[in-house]
């Protein structure tokens, strides 16, 4: 009886475990536009479900001041690691609705925090997890040696064919995404491309509006606020000034 009742606990952990592991299994139809002898090796890239639901296995956010100007374009991409790129201020035009972009442009890396140290890699992500339709992707990666600054890095961005992509997502867009990782100086990181498409309108890029003062760099905010800073203990002497 204790045997039995122990193969039944065992068996029920057994399960529980199996349940709390996100179900990917769908090979991602990505292209290795690299070289064998990339530092980044990809072993497994898979989905719990292709297309995705939810913008995945990478995602962006395009921050545009009150002039519609692109300050930053923040791509998120799972892929051998989970790397998180920044843009900086990019030359767009927006018409009908669609932000155009440079057929490709630089991006410095955010994070994970260089230097990356060599060795196997596993990363497991779930895009949209707080949504009714979440896509988790598992990816299982080999870097050959410990990656170091100053990195090279290029990336293009594309809906339906033409560099960019709409404020207004629809059903059937088809989002690629290509991202080119280089030592400076030394061997390519990775190559890749992707084609997503999604079945529903599913924003890849979500867009936010911040004020004019919010675009600001730190040194003009730092002026700023050392003109306010005079001009405040200005008008306290006049006012003690005024008081005598």
């Amino acid at each position: 009886m204790g045997i039995s009742i122990l193969i039944r606990v065992f068996a029920g952990l057994a399960l529980t475990a199996a349940l709390s592991i996100p179900a990917a299994a769908v090979p991602i139809p990505w292209k290795n536009c690299g070289k064998p002898t990339d530092l980044l090796s990809i072993s497994k890239s898979d989905a719990s479900v292709w297309p995705p639901q939810a913008a995945a296995p990478a995602s962006a956010q395009a921050t545009l001041d009150t002039a519609g100007n692109l300050v930053n374009l923040r791509l998120f991409l799972v892929q051998g690691l989970a790397w998180t790129f920044n843009s900086g201020p990019l030359p767009t035009t927006t018409s009908a609705g669609f932000v155009s972009l440079p057929a490709s442009f630089p991006v410095t890396l955010a994070s994970p925090p260089l230097p990356i140290p060599a060795g196997p890699y596993g990363t497991i992500h779930t895009f949209g997890a707080h949504t009714p339709t979440p896509t988790t992707i598992a990816t299982q990666a080999n870097l050959a040696s410990t990656l170091n600054a100053p990195l090279s890095i290029t990336v293009s961005l594309s809906a339906n064919g033409t560099p960019g992509f709409p404020l207004t997502p629809a059903a059937g867009d088809v989002y690629g995404v290509h991202v080119q990782m280089t030592e400076s100086g030394g061997p390519q990181v990775f190559c890749m491309d992707l084609n997503v498409p999604f079945k529903t309108a599913v924003p890849l890029v979500s867009v936010q509006q911040v004020s004019d003062i919010a675009t600001l760099s730190l040194v003009n905010l730092a002026t700023l606020a050392a003109l306010l800073a005079i001009a405040g203990l200005f008008v306290a002497r006049r006012r003690d000034r005024a008081c005598e």
